[in-house]
């Protein structure tokens, strides 16, 4: 996933972005700051999305920030015009606040569409990548320059509560990779569309008992990745023991940050992070069982976590709506170069007024 949890990432799919390190928990959670993309248990090609077979809401979301660029993955809601991510996804790793532009790209049966966003709005509850006394709200809405393409599909929100237990569908353009492995950022690099299944086993907060972080409560759902084996079951170790789909199960990683969860049709999650038993800051190792290689790189016996939509489903109807300002307006390139002349005017102006 491409940085998704305050700054945990964690989804299989892919991260087209720069490494740079941040000393923080999230480093922790997600390798560069960047949620994993989607790992599975066999041949990482088999889940591929091809364009016009399902899941062309599912975009590309490609943040610049001076020279440097990243990827995550995101979703097109059913105004057609706005697309759901995570807020870590827009927040500026090299200085405080949110990055400085954003393109979103739809993989069509046709080609690709590329559209600008032109107003971020991120949650207020969301406090950038340190705060590990309240992980809460890393959700982020951006509004598009137009409406998106009609072979796009558009989606709308899970609204109730009985999400854990339930079988959901991950869909993001992160990484990929083999469960006994982890991610392979050589061999499946950001930008393929693959999908897979999950279960959610738990609300997040129970994750304030593995890392040393305040996990607001209802504002995460949290899973593992199960391989059928009692001795690589994350949850198992928290006393909560369930395979739930064995070698059916994927999990996000770096450039699957921002990516959608289904239940039903229905957007349940963004991906934020993931982290591991006995993770060790120092060395990114985690305990062996029940992690199957001893590293935290979204390999089987590590913990996922997502965005709760339910919660935050009334901020998302309001930015819908139009009732809240936007966080930061990206200015049109036209409007940039129309202000440097106006100013450039106003400068020989003065100049000749000074000199008369």
């Amino acid at each position: 996933m491409s940085m998704c949890f305050k700054k945990v990432g964690f989804l299989a799919s892919t991260i087209v972005s720069t490494a740079i390190s941040t000393v923080s928990l999230f480093a922790a959670f997600e390798l560069n700051h960047q949620a994993k993309a989607i790992v599975v248990s066999g041949d990482p090609n088999d889940y591929i999305v091809e364009p016009g077979t399902g899941y062309d809401g599912v975009v590309r979301l490609l943040q610049r920030e001076g020279s440097e660029r990243g990827g995550c993955t995101a979703a097109l809601l059913s105004s057609g015009k706005h697309i759901l991510t995570a807020a870590h996804c827009l927040d500026n790793r090299l200085a405080p606040g949110l990055i400085s532009s954003a393109n979103v790209l739809f993989d069509l049966p046709f080609g690709t569409t590329s559209i600008k966003a032109k107003n971020f709005f991120v949650h207020p509850d969301w406090d950038g990548f340190d705060n590990f006394d309240s992980l809460d709200g890393d959700l982020a809405i951006l509004e598009l320059t137009s409406m998106a393409p009609e072979a796009a599909e558009r989606y709308d929100i899970y609204r109730n509560t009985d999400e854990i237990g339930q079988v959901n569908t991950k869909v993001g353009y992160g990484l990929s990779g083999q469960g006994n492995q982890g991610l392979d950022r050589e061999n499946f690099p950001y930008g393929v569309k693959r999908l897979g299944q999950n279960l959610y086993d738990s609300v997040g907060e129970i994750l304030s008992t593995v890392v040393p972080a305040n996990f607001i409560p209802g504002a995460f759902l949290a899973y593992d990745f199960d391989n059928g084996k009692p001795e690589n079951d994350a949850f198992g170790t928290l006393g909560l023991p369930d395979l739930g789909l064995g070698l059916q199960e994927v999990t996000p990683a770096s450039g699957d940050s921002g990516s959608p969860i289904f239940i039903n049709g229905l957007i349940a999650g963004i991906t934020s992070g993931g982290t591991c038993v006995g993770f060790d800051f120092v060395n990114f190792n985690c305990s062996s069982p029940p992690d199957v290689d001893n590293v935290v790189n979204a390999s089987f016996g590590e913990f996922g976590f997502d965005t709760r939509v339910s919660t935050y489903a009334s901020y998302i109807d309001d930015v819908l709506a139009g009732n809240i300002a936007p966080t930061k307006t990206i200015p049109e390139p036209n409007t940039i170069f129309s202000a440097i002349l106006a100013l450039g005017a106003f400068a020989v102006h003065s100049r000749s007024k000074k000199a008369q």
